[in-house]
């Protein structure tokens, strides 16, 4: 096993204009363990002080040419002074006053005891020892800082990339399909979200489209929603069937939870008919969607059922529905209504039905610019989750069944 190496001595400089005190200083500092140098004056002392870090310098005041206290001052000005102990016969309390403001950290007087010198290097080796110690952990530190903010940066860069890639999986803002116009908005409450939602044209009369909220929000949220939304693709999951429930169920089935925390996801996925307006929806414990005209809008009774991840063998049931032409249906994550004013409380869904109701006259952007108007300014700008919203907006003007949905509904 290697040894510990053992810690370098510390370094004494003597300054001293009398050799006899010279050396006697220099051999009761030497005895102590030190690693002692010296000069007969204060220019040697400061031509060897800016080649060689020296760590305590004993100096005399009174010294031809340069005296001890200018000494003090010029080497106090270096990039690392050494701890400085000043020796004088002066022992009046000015002369202790002018020495310690000129630089000097210790006073001894003249003549003095070899004791007194020796407890005074003690102390100034403790103080050294500690600034020395000091000084590794600070530059430890700093190289950890160092580290860390090359870390930060990476991963903000990471998350922007990881950001811009959820919205790419995302479909534009307006877009028309067919008959169908699809409008949207997402707002996450990091970078990253839980929600990802997508509308897609399955074939020439056939739409579909989904809401994916997945429990929390943030990296492990989105990393979750990814990979859903990948199960969900056209490449992977059988649309072509034509059955919600299908999909959802299968959807469950495959849920993974690798960190067993917990984690579940709610989804609304539906298939409408682009000629008829005929709707296949599954809910899995998601927000009911709203239904929206011209009269107003009212709440359609999709029926609620587990959320993704809760149960693998649970077999979804679809609900079917017929809307008219002009009708609009409003699909929105939990982030909308469940966020909190600090006065008046949770937004609720009963204000979301009423702010439907009296905007029903806006255009489907219009419409979607209002309400996440509104919950701002309920949220007082500061996002408190995750935020979404799909408008699908039937613009055929034809026949239609008289009803605006019916109670027929399949399972998987």
């Amino acid at each position: 096993m290697k040894q510990p190496s053992q810690p370098t001595a510390l370094s004494v400089l003597v300054v001293e204009d009398s050799s006899c005190e010279r050396l006697m200083i220099v051999s009761l500092v030497r005895q102590l363990g030190f690693a002692v140098s010296s000069c007969d004056n204060a220019q040697q002392a400061l031509v060897k002080l800016q080649e060689t870090s020296v760590d305590i310098m004993i100096s005399d005041w009174r010294m031809p040419g340069m005296s001890g206290i200018t000494l003090c001052q010029r080497v106090k000005g270096l990039s690392q002074p050494p701890f400085i102990i000043l020796l004088t016969g002066k022992n009046r309390t000015e002369h202790m006053i002018q020495g310690i403001e000129a630089g000097a950290d210790d006073f001894i007087a003249k003549p003095f005891q070899a004791s007194v010198l020796k407890v005074r290097l003690l102390a100034a080796k403790r103080l050294v020892s500690l600034q020395r110690s000091l000084a590794v952990q600070n530059h430890k530190l700093h190289r950890s800082m160092q580290t860390q903010e090359r870390y930060l940066g990476q991963l903000k860069e990471d998350l922007t990339s990881a950001a811009q890639l959820q919205r790419a999986l995302l479909p534009p803002q307006d877009q028309h399909l067919n008959l169908w116009q699809i409008s949207s908005h997402f707002q996450p409450a990091t970078s990253l979200a839980g929600d990802i939602f997508q509308c897609f044209a399955i074939d020439e009369s056939h739409l579909g489209f989904y809401l994916l909220d997945v429990a929390g929000h943030g990296i492990a949220a989105s990393m979750q929603g990814f990979t859903l939304a990948q199960q969900l693709s056209r490449q992977r999951a059988d649309w072509e069937s034509l059955d919600s429930a299908r999909l959802v169920t299968r959807l469950n089935q495959l849920f993974d939870d690798p960190q067993q925390c917990g984690r579940f996801a709610t989804l609304i996925l539906g298939i409408v008919n682009c000629q008829s307006g005929e709707l296949d929806l599954t809910n899995a414990g998601h927000p009911a969607p709203l239904l929206l005209d011209n009269r107003g809008s009212d709440t359609l009774d999709a029926e609620p059922q587990l959320p993704i991840g809760i149960d693998r063998n649970f077999q979804y049931r679809s609900s079917r529905y017929y809307l008219r032409p002009d009708q609009r249906l409003l699909l929105y994550s939990d982030g909308l209504f469940e966020s909190r004013h600090p006065k008046f409380g949770e937004f609720g869904q009963a204000r979301l039905k009423r702010l439907c109701h009296r905007a029903s006259g806006l255009s489907a952007e219009a419409l979607i610019r209002h309400l996440i108007h509104k919950a701002k300014l309920w949220q007082q700008s500061s996002p408190q989750d995750d935020t979404s919203l799909l408008l699908l907006t039937f613009h055929r003007r034809a026949a239609a069944p008289a009803v605006s949905y019916t109670q027929g509904r399949k399972s998987a």
